[in-house]
């Protein structure tokens, strides 16, 4: 199964750690260029507050919260991001259908692209019945 994956799984995957066993990550792994964006801006302001996305990096040792800045800078090869080339008539096609922000609209038309289910670290009804609408599956992992 292809998966898209929110910041907060895509965080827990670059950090080394596995996603729970109820996903099956035999599949291709994708994520937004969203999601990707605000994990790389939370693992950067690392020194800054600690939040949700920031805090797990400030938390690991200094050998390994290199290794995993650098997988976050540069997303490693088995994560797959799709362009906006291709995701933007889609984005536009679905925006007339669902009232959603460009971060959750992005995650729909990314999941509708690659038939994929989407794996959420975080309920997200508007974002769940969205992607019921469309045929989507989702899984929230707690």
């Amino acid at each position: 199964m292809t998966l898209v994956v929110d910041d907060q799984l895509l965080s827990l995957i670059l950090r080394g750690g596995r996603l729970p066993g109820q996903l099956d990550s035999s599949g291709p792994i994708f994520t937004t260029g969203q999601w990707y964006v605000r994990l790389c801006q939370a693992a950067l302001g690392v020194a800054d507050r600690p939040g949700t996305l920031s805090g797990p990096f400030a938390a690991l040792p200094p050998h390994r919260r290199a290794q995993a800045l650098a997988a976050v800078l540069e997303l490693p090869d088995e994560i797959g991001l799709i362009s906006l080339r291709e995701l933007a008539p889609v984005i536009a096609q679905l925006r007339a259908r669902h009232q959603l922000n460009i971060l959750s609209i992005e995650a729909v038309a990314a999941a509708v692209q690659l038939g994929a289910t989407v794996a959420l670290s975080t309920m997200s009804p508007r974002l769940e019945a969205a992607l019921a609408a469309e045929g989507r599956p989702v899984e929230i992992v707690a």
